[in-house]
């Protein structure tokens, strides 16, 4: 059932004073939630479970890096003893994962317990039901928890990726009204090739010529650095806001997003252009604004929110060698400095903090199919 459904049924049954429509459509809505919640849940699980596998079958050995080459072998085996790393694989990521889960049956020796922040919910002879924290451990580089790292890196991407994807959808979807407007026209045929010159080039690429470009030869007459975070320290040693940071970064990663969304714009509105309700709103004289506002993007969105969404989440993986290149502290830079170090807690963190944005977009489009689009059904 549609969101225009739900409106009309609430305005017809209300008159009558009838509730089990309201009963039904409520009962749609949660139906859907919930199902799309689980699947995501599992999706989280079965990725972060084959994601963690893979890195914890890395051959380092995880006590020499948190103490160093020179520790005594005695402090050794109890750190390895501790989180089961004298254990085969598949024990080492169970282990894991009772460590990420809220709610854990735990013996009341077990070391581990110093590291949660939980409360104790019952005693069961010699072990404990508690409700804790996820606890992502430590890293074996800095030994500091790995969660308030992830925390601090977050917000740096989020910024990018939404500022990357919003001019994105701006330019993109100008572009591609421009394109299906004037169809066969030079302002066609420019368009797509610069559509296709961009989204030839790799986010890796563009970031390089961006920063020589604008930050090296114009530099003088830009004012651009290229390298610098969000937040970053001034020359008296003060952390400040420096909104410039985010222009090439933005620039670099929003290039090829633009030309996808230009693309599918055009395509999805050169298909409802062909309709017979747009030629005869056409013919009759209607505004070109209200025309796409009213007629065009509400019957072609679908396509196009398929493009954002999953360029949207594209970004947030792509943002990593953009955050690489210029320095800017992310998710991805976070990520790419733990691979180099073999830090494991680290890249399994961060890991599974990225699938979860991936589930969390796509449950938020299906949500947008159903707002935008009447044809699309809750159930």
């Amino acid at each position: 059932m549609s969101f225009y459904s739900i409106g009309y049924f609430l305005f017809i049954f209300n008159l009558q004073g009838l509730h089990l429509p309201i009963i039904y459509i409520h009962s749609c809505l949660i139906r859907l939630i919930i199902d799309r919640v689980l699947l995501g849940i599992a999706s989280i699980l079965l990725v972060s479970a084959l994601i963690t596998t893979i890195i914890f079958y890395a051959p380092v050995d995880p006590a020499r890096l948190s103490f160093g080459q020179r520790s005594d072998e005695e402090t050794i085996q109890l750190y390895k003893k501790k989180y089961y790393l004298d254990q085969p694989c598949f024990v080492q990521v169970f282990r894991f994962f009772e460590d990420l889960s809220p709610v854990q049956f735990i013996h009341a020796k077990d070391s581990r317990l110093n590291d949660y922040q939980f409360t104790k919910i019952i005693q069961i002879s010699s072990h404990f039901l508690i409700f804790k924290k996820p606890y992502f451990r430590k890293s074996y580089v800095n030994g500091q928890n790995v969660w308030p790292q992830i925390v601090e890196a977050i917000p740096g991407t989020l910024v990018l990726a939404l500022a990357s994807i919003i001019i994105s959808i701006i330019v993109g979807m100008i572009l591609g009204f421009i394109s299906a407007l004037k169809f066969g026209s030079w302002w066609d045929k420019s368009i797509l090739i610069f559509c296709s010159m961009s989204y030839a080039i790799p986010s890796y690429v563009s970031a390089v010529i961006v920063g020589v470009i604008f930050a090296y030869v114009l530099g003088d007459w830009t004012g651009l650095q290229l390298q610098g975070s969000l937040w970053d320290y001034d020359d008296l040693g003060e952390q400040k806001l420096y909104l410039s940071h985010l222009i090439l970064p933005v620039f670099a990663l929003g290039i090829r997003p633009v030309s996808m969304i230009a693309q599918m714009t055009r395509a999805a509105t050169l298909d409802v252009l062909e309709a017979d309700y747009v030629r005869t709103a056409r013919s009759k004289g209607i505004n070109m604004v209200k025309l796409i506002y009213k007629h065009v993007l509400p019957n072609s969105i679908n396509p196009i929110l398929t493009t954002i969404s999953s360029w949207f989440a594209s970004l947030l993986t792509g943002s990593f060698f953009i955050e690489y290149i210029f320095n800017y502290k992310g998710l991805g830079l976070l990520t790419i400095n733990a691979l180099n170090s073999f830090d494991v807690p680290l890249i399994s963190g961060c890991c599974i903090i990225t699938v979860s944005i991936f589930v969390i977009i796509n449950f938020v489009t299906d949500l947008a199919y159903a707002f935008f689009d009447p044809r699309i059904k809750l159930n």
